[in-house]
């Protein structure tokens, strides 16, 4: 029985849990092998594991790599080779009409195959998403639910124009699985990864987005921020001073992520 058969087995009968899962496996707990080939004849989607080929490097170095990655789309956009070529968006959930706009241009001077990694969350997340797509971009979007489950709801639209498009639509967490708030959080780890640097679009004091931001620093990531008005508070302007790089134009972002060109 391979390896694979028994981590897709064990996402789903644990719900992505990932604890769960590295306990089962660390104290080799017995698991039922008629349950893992039935779990493996039955299921019809596509998921790939922590051994195979096509698992991005730059998970693996991760802390807590995702052991099953359940996707729809172009798995290729993962491949080492686009990594140089791939930046995170991140942002508040309740951005302003100056957060879009800024977001929006930017992604927009970017190379057309720059491709984008976001969470398909509302605000920053999706007008990142949009930009890419408005603009013959590839775009990834990290889910913190399953596929079957699409959150928010309003996104639906959006979830299918990614994989029409040639992207990629991708979880640790197994189809059916319900959006949680713990889960989102945890997710941000796998966004922060893919990208070749982090570009926050904007942000509050207090958000999700700062895990994002920890998650890419502790990675050796590069994190840039969009700067807000001086009058109000701004978790970006906040980040700024403590050491992230002000972005405000094209060039920025591509120093950012350490090319002028990508033929570099």
């Amino acid at each position: 029985m391979k390896a694979k058969e028994i981590l897709g087995y064990l996402s789903y009968l644990y719900n992505g849990d990932w604890e769960r899962m590295y306990k089962t496996i660390t104290n080799r707990e017995k698991v039922s092998k008629d349950e893992i080939a039935n779990f493996n004849e039955n299921y019809k989607g596509q998921f790939i594991c922590i051994m195979d080929e096509e698992y991005p490097e730059s998970l693996k170095r991760t802390s807590r790599p995702p052991f099953v990655l359940f996707y729809k789309g172009d798995l290729s956009l993962l491949s080492d080779e686009n990594y140089k070529k791939t930046l995170s968006v991140v942002g508040s959930r309740d951005c302003s009409a100056y957060g879009r706009r800024a977001t929006t241009k930017l992604i927009e001077e970017m190379p057309e195959d720059t491709i984008i990694v976001s969470g398909l969350a509302k605000g920053i997340d999706s007008v990142a998403h949009w930009t890419a797509l408005n603009t013959n971009k590839k775009t990834i979007a990290v889910l913190g639910c399953g596929l079957n489950n699409i959150y928010p709801k309003e996104n639906k639209e959006l979830f299918d124009k990614i994989i029409e498009n040639g992207g990629l639509i991708m979880t640790e967490y197994p189809d059916e699985c319900e959006p949680d708030k713990e889960n989102f959080l945890i997710r941000n780890r796998i966004i922060a990864c893919l990208g070749k640097a982090l570009l926050v679009g904007e942000a509050s004091l207090k958000s999700g987005t700062s895990r994002t931001v920890k998650y890419a620093l502790t990675q050796g990531k590069d994190v840039g921020c969009i700067p807000y008005h001086l009058d109000e508070s701004s978790g970006c302007n906040q980040l700024i001073k403590d050491g992230a790089y002000l972005i405000e134009t094209k060039s920025d972002l591509m120093s950012l992520m350490g090319v002028s060109n990508w033929n570099e």
